[in-house]
């Protein structure tokens, strides 16, 4: 196991980045709640660390304000484990362990490297990495775990989603775009969402709570990616990618995944839905906070294949049975619905110019 927060070596703060223009996710009420009865159980105040984290208003808290909180708390108590952990992690431990891994070869051999790292400092195989058909995970057990005794399981289960945050941030850092867009299901041990950073970061993935344990399941061809970070690597870079990839259009992910499984031949709404961990009704709620719906995703990529089709000569006959049309008629009606001009129109469009 790890812990998410951090302390230079030298005793300064690590500089966190500055916000860009995109916009990132806002953290849950309840989960600031809950961080506030961290910190008071350690002595300090919540609007005290606002304040001297230069943050005015506590309901606005985006990932990057919640980064700059956590890392204050570090600071503050001098433990990376935020009095939880038998066991307290020296200052400097999470850089050491970063700085070593843009020597590893591809993304699953840095994980690898990552999780041995933490099983050494804590004495214990409580990371591990799995490579399955489909997927490659990676699995926080810490169920044995020397917690203090007086460690409270909410208050843990909080610290270990933050966890889960900042291993994301590492493939993020190491991989880029394609290995922070391969991330396809988050579990955590946590009862539910209320309180938990996850619904934050990852809302528009799906999010399994009271799990065994807490993993992320990433594609698995992100496995043998190089990487694209091979300086050593620090914490200040982690929460610069974390920062850059949350604050992408999470709704148009969703969309383009959807649109990425029908391409592949998958044409039925539960399919798609279980593929993605949904229910049909989840899934219809999210796309319709994504301003699309099942139907016209199926419709665009029925779309973009018809134009395929039509512009390889097929007759319309043929591409209505490939599209799985009930006749020609049918395919018809719907191809002009969609583009105003009948596939005949657009085949000749075709001909004009060339």
């Amino acid at each position: 196991m790890l812990y998410f927060v951090q302390q230079s070596s030298m005793g300064c703060r690590i500089p966190v980045p500055e916000k860009n223009a995109a916009s990132l996710p806002k953290i849950r009420r309840n989960a600031v709640t809950l961080l506030g009865q961290i910190l008071s159980k350690s002595g300090l105040c919540l609007q005290d660390m606002l304040r001297k984290s230069g943050l005015d208003n506590q309901d606005t808290l985006d990932i990057v304000d919640f980064l700059r909180l956590l890392e204050s708390f570090a600071i503050e108590v001098c433990d990376e484990s935020l009095h939880m952990s038998k066991r307290p992690l020296l200052p400097g431990t999470n850089d050491h362990v970063l700085s070593h891994l843009g020597k590893c070869h591809n993304l699953q051999n840095a994980l690898q490297e990552l999780a041995a790292s933490y099983n050494f400092i804590h004495g214990g195989a409580y990371n591990k990495v799995e490579r399955r058909d489909r997927e490659i995970l990676y699995i926080i057990d810490d169920r044995q775990f020397p917690y203090l005794d007086e460690s409270q399981p909410e208050h843990i289960r909080f610290n270990l989603d933050c966890v889960l945050l900042y291993v994301h941030g590492v493939v993020c850092a190491l991989g880029g775009h394609s290995a922070a867009h391969s991330l396809v299901k988050v579990q955590s041990r946590a009862d539910n969402g209320d309180n938990s950073v996850l619904q934050a970061a990852f809302g528009h993935l799906p999010l399994k709570f009271g799990a065994s344990c807490y993993v992320l399941h990433y594609q698995i061809g992100m496995a043998d990616h190089a990487l694209q970070w091979q300086a050593p690597l620090t914490l200040s870079h982690v929460y610069n990618q974390l920062q850059f990839h949350l604050g992408q259009n999470n709704a148009g992910h969703l969309v383009r995944r959807v649109r990425g499984l029908l391409e592949t031949g998958i044409q039925s709404q539960d399919a798609i839905a279980s593929e993605l961990g949904y229910s049909v009704a989840t899934l219809r709620r999210k796309l319709a906070e994504s301003q699309s719906s099942f139907r016209q995703c199926r419709e665009q990529v029925l779309n973009q294949e018809a134009k395929t089709l039509l512009a390889r000569h097929l007759s319309l006959e043929e591409v209505a049975l490939r599209l799985h049309f009930s006749d020609a008629r049918s395919f018809n009606r719907a191809f002009k619905t969609w583009n105003g001009i009948t596939p005949r129109d657009y085949i000749d469009s075709l001909a004009k110019s060339n």
